[in-house]
């Protein structure tokens, strides 16, 4: 696994730490109140000395080992930190570091309509000599647009003036971010003495949630931003399979924190993961030692809220519609754990609730239960099921849903592995731990066409390089209890080859990339490139090699993704061929519908076309991908060629075949979500597909050689197949 994918998993288990929030954000919402404790930042300071340049107004500062380490990371485009710094710093990245790899660097993001980013880097020998290495650092930056400044020893560099004067000023007056209320005390925290520490201000979240999720998770801002003064984190511990974060908040001990309600329920052992099939998406798991207790600090809790008066009212609204309150229900249950879950049940993801008693439940009894909204009540927003009407008893567990997901669950083949058994086949220790207060698991290769529905667009196309290549990324976080202060633990893996018997879900990623354009595109009256484009109106339109629209006509429908050169009447004019709906559309170069175009193909299509030329006579023929999973090769009129047997797969194809020719022949290499496939010419059978850690990789390039097709396994090893 190559930097980019190391750092791209480091992002995700950062942006996760805030996952666990947005789940739990409808539980509490608080005001911060003064955190009592000890301060001893010392250890942070004398390791971060260039912390006091960064202005009190910071929303997220960035610490770094050296400069060299803070290229590593920012010079990735994909990761959220090149996106924390609105890559601003993408060619300062790139650059060669030489003598200032080691150099102190510290980054700032502040807030403001753009979030602008600082760097400051700490070069005073290169300062004092003038070296070739600072010259080239700022002639880089001068040239990306960003202001730059030698202060001192400093090197300051950012997309603001304004940041950057504040910076300079802070520093002449003895001013800088550690005067913002709680710092000290977040970088007293042991999470701070680590090489690279990332701060998060909690006042600026609403700006944070916007960069990294999708919009029906910013309502989530208001109570990130009220949970604490600061969120720190750092990582633990990296390798090419694996990350581990460890994190820190800043918080009080006020019974107003839902967080201290969960630390005086007492601790029970979490059971979970015997509980759910290894095929689980998403857990959000609270144990409870003793109910009771946990009842007696929820009251509290919601008393500091001021909200019991309307708890309890609605409590008698249930006594007086059911006879049962929920916390005579909660009681009665003596519920050890409560988890919501979403499942993988019939190629959808579906949604139960699952309770753990700690008395003895017979399964007549249970199914007679009526507990709509119970859970709810009491232990918060997050923990209802989308259909709470039936209930069943099944391993010990209450699960509690709609009546097709209970009667599944309740089937005996459907735990055939649990997600214990899965991550112990795996060789992963990332089951929950003794002093665990909430544990949440999701496993990012499950359903992969969520992503866009959970993420941010750039967010989620990172997402999607880790899971190139990967059968299996988990990702867990726990809230544990050291010693009465709660922590954070995340850890995300990127499994290759998967050992357990669950179906490799990376087959389940649907989602096929189709170009957008615009689509550079030849002139054949002048020579040059133009391009062609559809405007928001969807009218397709031509532009010129100097920018300016030539014409544009109307259109109803997307182009999918491809627009081919092709010389229709064999005369040396060029037209535009394209596809939209299940037709080929072919336009001139003057904005004219060629006449007998569309041409009609009968089936949907998902992308394409590619042309191909193969006599050399203008004989040409289109490929297309369709909506059924099947590729079809068509002569200009929408008719297949005659010798054409068809290509599909088990699994999604996710774009259009590659022609691969040598030895006087010709192949189509298919990438699937799943692997890379080999069809002869005619298509037909696939001459190559592998099984198991022999198949090809679905990013693994593919050359012919006289021995054969020569290609990277699952296994990392080079194989060919004749």
């Amino acid at each position: 696994m190559n930097k980019k994918t190391v750092t791209i998993l480091i992002i995700v288990a950062a942006i996760l730490i805030g996952g666990i929030a947005v789940a739990v954000a409808s539980l509490y919402s608080s005001h911060e109140k003064d955190v009592e404790t000890v301060n001893d930042a010392s250890h942070f300071l004398s390791k971060h000395k260039l912390i006091e340049a960064v202005p009190s107004d910071a929303a997220i500062v960035m610490c770094f080992k050296d400069f060299g380490r803070a290229c590593d990371i920012l010079g990735d485009s994909l990761a959220v930190f090149g996106e924390l710094a609105s890559n601003k710093f993408d060619k300062i990245a790139a650059i060669e570091v030489g003598g200032l790899k080691k150099c102190p660097t510290i980054m700032s993001v502040h807030y403001s309509k753009d979030m602008p980013p600082l760097l400051v880097i700490e070069a005073r020998k290169a300062i004092a000599d003038s070296s070739a290495d600072l010259r080239r650092l700022l002639t880089t930056a001068e040239s990306s647009g960003l202001y730059t400044r030698i202060n001192g020893d400093l090197v300051l560099i950012s997309s603001s003036e304004t940041v950057l004067k504040s910076s300079i000023r802070h520093q002449d007056e003895g001013h800088s971010i550690l005067e913002a209320q709680g710092f000290i005390e977040i970088a007293s925290k042991d999470v701070a003495t680590n090489d690279d520490v990332i701060f998060f201000s909690n006042a600026y979240t609403g700006n944070i949630i916007d960069a990294f999720f999708s919009k029906k998770h910013r309502k989530a801002s208001g109570f990130i931003r009220d949970l604490a003064k600061w969120t720190a984190f750092s990582v633990s511990g990296k390798s090419n399979s694996q990350v581990m974060m460890k994190g820190s908040m800043l918080y009080s001990n006020e019974p107003s924190y839902y967080l201290n309600t969960l630390s005086h329920s007492g601790l029970s052992k979490v059971g979970i993961t015997d509980a759910v099939p290894g095929n689980v998406d998403f857990i959000l798991d609270i144990p409870i030692g003793n109910i009771n207790s946990y009842i007696k600090a929820y009251r509290n809790y919601l008393d500091s809220r001021s909200r019991l008066d309307k708890y309890e009212s609605s409590l008698r609204e249930q006594k007086k519609e059911r006879g049962l309150t929920a916390e005579e229900w909660a009681q009665s249950l003596g519920i050890k754990e409560i988890a919501l879950v979403n499942l993988l049940i019939d190629s959808k993801i579906r949604q139960v609730l699952m309770l753990r008693p700690g008395t003895k439940l017979s399964t007549g009894s249970v199914s007679a239960m009526t507990c709509q909204g119970f859970a709810r009540s009491i232990f918060g927003d997050i923990f209802i099921a989308d259909d709470e009407s039936t209930c069943s008893l099944v391993g010990g567990w209450i699960i509690v849903g709609a009546a097709d997901c209970v009667a599944k669950y309740s089937d005996t083949s459907f735990l055939k592995e649990t997600l214990a058994d899965r991550m112990k086949s795996e060789g992963l220790d990332r089951l929950p731990e003794k002093n665990c207060r909430a544990w949440m698991y999701h496993s990012l290769s499950e359903d992969p066409n969520l992503l866009n529905a959970n993420f941010s667009q750039e967010m989620a196309r990172g997402i999607r390089n880790i899971l190139k290549g990967a059968t299996y990324v988990p990702a867990t976080l726990s809230v544990l209890d050291e010693g009465g202060e709660l922590s954070l633990k995340l850890c995300v893996d990127r499994v290759l080859v998967s050992k357990g018997t669950v179906a490799l879900s990376s087959a389940r990623d649907t989602t096929i990339v189709i170009p957008e354009g615009p689509f550079k595109v030849r002139n054949c009256a002048t020579g040059k490139i133009n391009t062609l484009y559809q405007n928001s109106h969807l009218s397709i339109c031509l532009r010129d090699e100097k920018g300016k629209d030539v014409w544009g006509v109307p259109f109803k429908s997307k182009i999918l993704g491809y627009v081919q050169e092709v010389d229709y009447y064999n005369n040396g004019k060029i037209q535009y061929l394209f596809a939209s709906g299940s037709k080929m559309y072919l336009i001139d170069r003057l904005g004219r519908f060629v006449s007998g175009f569309p041409a009609e193909t009968g089936k949907g299509i998902a992308a394409g076309p590619t042309v191909y030329d193969f006599t050399g006579a203008k004989g040409y023929t289109a490929m297309l991908l369709h909506n059924d999973n099947t590729v079809g090769y068509y002569d200009l009129h929408g008719k297949q060629v005659p010798s054409w047997k068809g290509i599909t797969a088990d699994e999604t194809i996710k774009s259009l075949p590659e022609l691969l020719e040598g030895n006087g022949k010709r192949y189509w290499v298919v990438r699937t979500s799943f692997q890379t496939m080999i069809f002869p010419f005619d298509g037909g059978d696939p001459l190559v597909k592998g099984e198991g850690n022999k198949m090809i990789r679905p990013d693994s390039k593919v050359e012919l050689t006289d021995k054969g097709f020569s290609a990277v396994c699952y296994d990392g090893k080079d194989r060919t197949f004749k």
